[in-house]
């Protein structure tokens, strides 16, 4: 999470959209600045209105005062990312059991899917990630497309009062094609149906700004 209020915004850090970077390009303005731990570093919507906003409150900015946004990516290629990463050869040596050296994208996905009890299952989805409850109610102010970098690198250098650089980090150098069945494609495409919901907005322009307590596909 990168709070720059001063400058009229907080930007959340969802996991596999470009995080480390930005926290790179922005530590420079940020007065608030959670980065290592990564349950700091990727707080969602709901934990940051439960315990930053009171904290931003006690140094005099109201809610009002910034807006909350979040990059976006297109889901499966999310949950694709994760599985590249997941497949880097250190983490054999740290935790075997998240490693997808050995398992597929198949396999991946339908753990994923079926909330597999198994050690290693992927936890967690985008849309909860930028919602106030399980129900998916969105509580960001606004969000934008990480495939294209030109509307929010834009709209945050006109933010900060320069343009920034943000150079994607923590690239997989492990690219096997992913293959899907039909019948995956299809489970994963329901599964994500309110994260599909969410992208198809931001196609268009790379941003969007979603009416409060939207719950998306509905």
């Amino acid at each position: 999470m990168i709070g720059v209020p001063a400058h009229g915004f907080v930007l959340l850090s969802m996991p596999k959209c470009a995080s480390t970077s930005l926290v790179r390009s922005l530590q420079g303005h940020a007065e608030l600045l959670l980065r290592g731990n990564p349950r700091l570093k990727h707080m969602n919507c709901r934990a940051f209105h439960n315990l930053i906003v009171p904290v931003l409150h006690n140094a005099g900015y109201e809610r009002e005062d910034y807006e909350l946004v979040s990059l976006f990516r297109e889901p499966t290629a999310w949950l694709e990312s994760w599985w590249r990463y997941r497949q880097r050869p250190s983490l054999q040596e740290v935790d075997a059991s998240k490693s997808t050296a050995d398992v597929s994208f198949e396999e991946f996905v339908g753990r994923y899917v079926d909330n597999d009890p198994r050690p290693g299952t992927l936890r967690g989805r985008p849309a909860r990630f930028v919602a106030m409850s399980e129900e998916l109610d969105l509580g960001v102010d606004r969000l934008f497309a990480l495939e294209q970098p030109q509307v929010w690198q834009t709209w945050i250098g006109a933010k900060v009062g320069g343009g920034i650089d943000v150079r994607t980090d923590n690239k997989s150098t492990v690219r096997p094609e992913p293959q899907l069945s039909r019948t995956m494609r299809a489970r994963l495409d329901e599964f994500f149906a309110p994260e599909y919901a969410i992208y198809e907005q931001l196609r268009a322009t790379g941003e969007w700004v979603p009416p409060k307590g939207l719950v998306p596909g509905r």
